[in-house]
């Protein structure tokens, strides 16, 4: 068969390759490296607390650390990209349940206008182009967002209607 430091090998530059093509973020890299040691660890407490169960798993090759051969830690590694992603849209489908609850439950107590259910009177929301970070990723590189000049938040366009004020009046929007 292949050499075992062959394969850990190859299976770390298609990670590296997979990680820069899928994700290339700085958080990404950190969850791809939370992962590739997280899953790993999590293996050797469920493959050692369920040894003798008939209710756990193991490798039929335990290699070279006894519970699995090295190369699914580049694997795991490979998983981070997924798992960000995951992560993002939990994140993001969460921020939109609470937002409409704290919206509908806001709008039931007060008969008044309490200020922009937007952006919380803040004025600004997360960039659209960008998702709030002030960078993306464009052709393997991460680029300043123009749109935010790179600092993740812009003007909340709902305050205009909120408000009653005119988008054209850039003095009184500087002001």
């Amino acid at each position: 068969g292949v050499d075992r430091s062959i394969i850990f090998g190859i299976m770390s530059i298609f990670a590296y390759f997979g990680y820069s093509q899928l994700d290339g973020t700085k958080s990404g890299l950190v969850t791809s490296i939370a992962t590739a040691i997280g899953g790993p660890l999590i293996e050797i407490g469920l493959i050692t607390s369920l040894e003798g169960t008939n209710g756990g798993y193991h490798y039929n090759d335990l290699g070279e650390t006894g519970f699995f051969p090295l190369w699914i830690i580049p694997v795991y590694f490979l998983g981070g990209p997924a798992n960000g992603n995951i992560a993002r849209g939990v994140w993001k489908a969460l921020g939109t349940l609470f937002q409409s609850d704290q919206n509908s439950s806001s709008n039931k107590n007060s008969a008044k206008k309490s200020g922009c259910p937007e952006c919380k009177d803040s004025r600004a929301v997360p960039c659209p182009n960008c998702d709030g970070v002030g960078y993306y990723m464009t052709y393997g590189r991460e680029v300043r967002c123009n749109c935010c000049n790179g600092r993740g938040r812009v003007m909340c366009r709902n305050c205009f209607d909120w408000y009653g004020e005119d988008p054209s009046d850039i003095q009184s929007i500087r002001e």
